[in-house]
């Protein structure tokens, strides 16, 4: 391919493709952006795919330069996991675990552990899948407040459980407690 020629011979859909990877890549971490956020990340994301059409030497420089930012993209959006703190998490997993202490009683220190290593896999699992540390936390406390208010709203209007499931008036019942351990596991994890 003539290194002249090249512009002339990409398709602009092409083009619009890498203005919509990169808006992607931008959006990544703004998962509740209002319209004009996103009007500006279209912006920056046409910008840059403008100046880098203009300034390669061919196609192969276009799509390397393109490849090279959103590269450098994702490197900054995960550098947020390398600054959080191991006891930042730890910290968190004992709040995790204070709530579901509230919520879920247990007898003894078997039940107490499972309770931390539900706390300690929701922990994980919101930490791989969060785009930043705002993310991080915000999914966690949002989780959190709707366990909570499930909690309310089960005080407020209990449905009659079937009898084999404890009677949990002089204290939860290793059946009940199961149960609520089951339940509560899938609620949060």
């Amino acid at each position: 391919m003539d290194t002249h020629d090249w512009r002339a011979q990409l398709l602009p859909h092409i083009r619009q493709i890498k203005v919509n990877e990169i808006m992607i890549k931008l959006k990544t971490p703004m998962s509740h952006a209002d319209d004009d956020e996103l009007i500006e990340v279209q912006k920056i994301a046409q910008s840059f795919e403008q100046k880098t059409y203009a300034g390669a030497a061919n196609e192969e420089d276009y799509l390397q330069r393109i490849s090279s930012m959103m590269q450098l993209i994702d490197s900054y959006h995960n550098l947020w996991r390398a600054q959080l703190q191991p006891d930042s998490r730890e910290r968190i997993i004992n709040k995790i675990l204070e709530t579901l202490g509230r919520h879920l009683p247990v007898s003894g220190q078997d039940g107490l552990d499972e309770l931390r290593k539900i706390a300690a896999r929701f922990e994980e699992k919101v930490y791989n899948a969060a785009t930043s540390q705002s993310d991080y936390r915000r999914k966690i406390s949002l989780k959190m407040l709707t366990m909570e208010a499930k909690c309310q709203n089960t005080i407020a209007n209990p449905n009659p459980m079937p009898s084999n499931f404890g009677d949990n008036r002089d204290g939860p019942s290793d059946t009940g407690s199961a149960w609520e351990v089951q339940v509560l596991e899938r609620e949060v994890i």
